[in-house]
Order: structure tokens, then C-alpha cells, then sequence
């Protein structure tokens, strides 16, 4: 397998590598991770012709959004394809979500003090692509998925 090759999704016109990175350990899951080595992880994945890139509000609260995105800034924009997720806002004044820990440890460390907060409504999809692409730093997301549905 070539993990760089191109490959259409569906009877779409948008094609990914056959690889992506997902972003989630960017986010500090299960463990923090410092700046560096979150953009030294997208800059190799990308140095490696990797060009789909998968993230969301839900990881890292934010945190990876914000990561990948400076890395991305650099990079020109019709050379990646960026997936994100719908579904949940991040709200400072919510509770914390006990979907989020394990035996009361978080899945994700050094983040945001934001809780996630779900939301499939209209109003909801489109204020969570508005904040994913402020956090990001970026014009445009090529790739919506629900996160948890069900």
C-alpha cells in the first residue's frame, strides 16, 4: 500500500490519501503532549505525503483544532483535505460530560476548560462549523462527520 496514493471518496469528487492523521492524541488523550510535539507529529504525517487530516471539537476540547490548524496555515490549502465533526459544542459554563473520564480521570489532559456539550440541532451544526473554523485558523472544512450519533 501506498499511503500517500489519492483515492476518491464514493462517487464524490473529493479525494484523501490512503492514509490520514487523526488528531485526537494531538488533543492530549489519555496523556498531555507538549506544542512541539504535536506540530513535529502533523509536519512528519505531512512530510510523508499524508494529506487528510481528521479532528475534532471533541479532542482536546479544542486543543487539537488549534494545533493542527497552525500547523495547515502554512501549507497550501488545496494540497489537504480536512475532516472535522459535528455534533458537540464546547461551553466554559457547562458541566463536565462523565461520557468524557474513566473512573473519574478524563480522557484528555492539559486541555481547555471547556466541557462538550451535545448538539444535532440546525443552530447546533452550524455553530459548531463556525468554532471548529476559528479554532483552526482556517476558511474551509472539506469533510463533515456526525460524531457519536447514537
Amino acid at each position: 500500500m501506498n499511503p500517500a496514493e489519492r483515492v476518491r471518496v464514493g462517487r464524490t469528487r473529493l479525494s484523501v490519501t490512503r492514509l490520514g492523521l487523526g488528531t485526537a492524541p494531538l488533543g492530549g488523550l489519555f496523556s498531555p503532549v507538549a506544542e512541539e510535539e504535536a506540530r513535529a507529529a502533523v509536519e512528519q504525517a505531512y512530510a510523508a505525503g499524508l494529506r487528510f487530516f481528521d479532528t475534532a471539537p471533541l479532542y482536546g476540547h479544542g486543543l487539537a483544532e488549534q494545533r493542527l490548524g497552525r500547523v495547515l496555515a502554512s501549507k497550501p490549502r488545496g494540497e489537504f483535505v480536512l475532516a472535522s465533526k459535528v455534533g458537540r459544542l464546547l461551553r466554559a459554563d457547562a458541566p463536565p460530560d462523565p461520557s468524557q473520564s474513566y473512573r473519574g480521570e478524563p480522557f484528555y489532559k492539559g486541555t481547555p476548560l471547556l466541557n462538550p456539550v451535545f448538539d444535532f440541532s440546525y443552530d447546533g451544526v452550524m455553530r459548531s462549523v463556525d468554532e471548529s473554523l476559528e479554532r483552526l485558523g482556517l476558511d474551509s472544512i472539506d469533510l463533515l462527520h456526525i460524531h457519536d450519533p447514537d
